[in-house]
């Protein structure tokens, strides 16, 4: 590495540190939940998704930015180049909800041995303001980059991407784009997405009286409680997961059961345990007192929360580039007296949706189920060899020492594959390396490493001054 320009880079970190860190603190403060719903004039996503994208483009502007935005959808930061082409990344602002488990404030960052600790520190505002803060350093040292940089900030990652689509309606793609939104080395690869839902029939004379689980489709749930019609001293204890499940009384003839398991992300489910999958086992054990719909729909879900492979379904697959198919199921809830369970695949280039979609509907059907709300994604690579992964692959290689780094694929879904020619750039840290305390992105106690965030706002800036000495 030159080692000037690295000593620059070094000293620009230090000076900006705790403004980073500040800013950081500041923009999970806004509880920034991505709601249709909630729609208003400009805020297409809600009030506070809305907040948070305001407070992003203040940073922004505050960094010697020109800031624009497509009518709440997304936002940017502009830097002006020798030529037009552009260098973009994006980060997205808005998150998952908190969900239970938490040890404190999800939207307050509590800084422990190193590392903050709140929702969107990973996964997605701990990134966005190392996007931001990585691009200001040509403004920082009077440069002006041969390609025009744009920092995008997204507001609806983690519900639907409708921001990105939005955008590119009627915005040209860049030339090359990075979103940091996974882990380091690099990943040019992303597995097919299929999302569903299975519905039981209306069930007649049913005990369950409500479910809950995960609060998004994409997230492995910590927690499930269901409510049964029942008093809670009629109920066995649990043969199963004994340690894990409690049995209580809400009022006569109401018995409340909540399962602790073990969160995460939909797409990284090892070392996770589905809290609704133990809610399912023990209820299957009480044999003879839930209704006979409801004892049909367990079968069914005893099936689909029978491991994260999908195999019990009939739809595991995998292929050398993807890896293996991985299934989730976070969503649960009786509405309108049937109960409904999403189910999220990751999937590789060996089976198609259709194919999911026609084995999952002939399973749902021996148990009188239906699948609906089908949603696809087919998968996404960028060539390994492209110049630009290339670069961003030595950079990382030239910070770290890992002269073995190479690009990977994944199952998680990011912005990267609504673009022409992207990738996804860090800067997540294997969770095996944190604490116990410390939980993943879409779990409780989400955290990031000060120290990681550090490195990969070094790896960002050297990547971004990179990048405009290749032609693109």
């Amino acid at each position: 590495m030159d080692k000037m320009l690295e000593s620059k880079i070094d000293a620009y970190i230090d000076e900006v540190w705790d403004d980073v860190i500040r800013d950081i603190e500041a923009l999970v403060a806004h509880p920034s939940v991505s709601d249709a719903s909630k729609a208003q004039p400009g805020a297409p996503f809600g009030p506070e998704v809305r907040a948070a994208l305001d407070e992003a483009l203040g940073i922004a502007r505050r960094l010697g930015y020109e800031t624009g935005e497509d009518e709440g959808y997304i936002g940017w930061g502009d830097l002006a180049g020798e030529e037009s082409a552009q260098v973009a990344t994006i980060a997205h602002i808005d998150v998952v909800p908190a969900g239970p488990g938490w040890t404190g404030d999800p939207f307050t960052v509590r800084h422990r041995e190193g590392w903050l600790i709140g929702r969107g520190v990973s996964d997605d505002k701990g990134p966005a303001v190392l996007s931001l803060y990585a691009g200001a350093f040509f403004k920082h040292e009077g440069i002006t980059p041969r390609y025009a940089f744009r920092a995008l900030l997204g507001c609806d990652e983690e519900v639907g991407m409708t921001d990105v689509h939005h955008y590119l309606e009627t915005h040209e793609n860049p030339a090359f784009l990075f979103t940091p939104d996974a882990e380091f080395p690099l990943c040019n690869a992303e597995k097919g997405l299929f999302g569903c839902t299975f519905a039981s029939a209306p069930i007649e004379g049913g005990l369950i009286l409500s479910w809950s689980g995960a609060e998004a489709t994409n997230a492995i749930p910590s927690e499930s409680v269901v409510e049964l019609a029942i008093d809670a001293a009629e109920l066995p204890q649990p043969r199963a997961h004994a340690d894990r499940l409690t049995i209580e009384a809400v009022r006569p003839g109401v018995a409340r059961v909540t399962a602790h398991g073990i969160g995460g992300h939909a797409a990284m489910p090892e070392g996770t345990l589905n809290a609704v999958g133990l809610i399912v086992g023990y209820l299957r054990e009480l044999t003879g007192v839930l209704a006979a719909g409801e004892e049909r729909f367990l079968e069914l879900l005893a099936l689909v929360h029978d491991g994260t492979d999908g195999a019990a379904m009939g739809i595991a697959s995998a292929d050398e580039a993807f890896g293996p198919l991985t299934s989730n199921a976070g969503v649960i809830a009786v509405v309108d007296g049937r109960i409904t369970q999403s189910l999220d695949c990751r999937c590789p280039a060996s089976i198609t949706a259709d194919e999911i979609e026609a084995t999952l509907c002939e399973l749902a059907s021996r148990y009188g189920a239906t699948v609906e709300d089908v949603s696809t994604k087919v998968p996404f690579s960028v060539d390994a060899a492209h110049p630009a992964v290339q670069t961003l692959i030595d950079v990382y290689r030239e910070v770290t020492g890992d002269t073995e780094a190479k690009p990977f694929s994944m199952g998680g879904g990011t912005y990267a594959r609504n673009f022409a020619c992207a990738v996804s750039f860090g800067p997540e840290e294997p969770m095996a390396n944190a604490p116990a305390w410390v939980g993943p992105m879409h779990g409780p106690d989400e955290g990031a490493s000060e120290a990681a965030l550090r490195r990969a706002l070094k790896i960002y800036i050297l990547a971004l001054v990179r990048l405009q000495e290749i032609d693109l």
